[in-house]
């Protein structure tokens, strides 16, 4: 399914709504929350916030570092149809759909999905758009590296599934062509994220 430009820019609107709405402070993500108001950049749940929903009670949560510089996507062979979702709220989803359905070993979304960091261990890889709102955040969230991050959402090429969605941590913010596609054999890095 591909997002509406609108829906996801107003989505990404009223995150930043709610940056403002809580506090003009800029406090630092190890920093406890002192109200009832959650700030994206807050520690909270085991990672770093990057994504508030309109209640301002759920959202999106990054670990602090990378859980791999180099996995493989995997199943380069392998159609996982289930696995093309692209919007905010998905990355689970896709997530579940690889591990279900690719018998490789040591690929992104297992990494993710096996992950156990903070006390939580419903971690997963992120959906394209969901990797984009953390690269536009990444400076609140912190620790990441120069170069392409996987996510969970794949391209069908030529009637086959053999590219997958990464954006590139390399990219300035305004350059559009951060979103590339690759070959799912192609190493990449890889941060797990999780709802809350």
């Amino acid at each position: 399914m591909k997002i509406p430009k609108l829906k996801y820019f107003v989505q990404l609107l009223v995150s930043s709504l709610f940056i403002v709405a809580c506090s003009s402070d800029n406090i630092s993500p190890e920093e406890p929350i002192q109200d009832d108001c959650l700030r994206i950049g807050d520690f909270h749940q085991g990672g770093i916030i990057f994504y508030i929903d309109h209640t301002n009670q759920h959202g999106l949560i990054a670990a602090g570092i990378d859980q791999s510089d180099a996995a493989l996507w995997g199943c380069q062979d392998t159609t996982i149809e289930t696995a093309v979702a692209r919007d905010i709220g998905y990355g689970q989803e896709n997530t579940l759909a690889i591990v279900n359905n690719c018998s490789d070993n040591n690929i992104a979304a297992k990494i993710c999905a096996e992950l156990s960091l903070n006390g939580f261990n419903d971690w997963f890889l992120p959906s394209v758009h969901e990797l984009e709102l953390l690269y536009h955040y990444k400076n609140l969230v912190g620790g990441f590296a120069e170069g392409h991050y996987y996510s969970s959402s794949e391209r069908k090429y030529e009637d086959k599934y053999e590219n997958a969605a990464t954006i590139d941590f390399t990219s300035n913010l305004s350059n559009p062509h951060r979103l590339k596609f690759i070959n799912k054999s192609v190493p990449a890095r890889v941060r797990a994220i999780r709802k809350f």
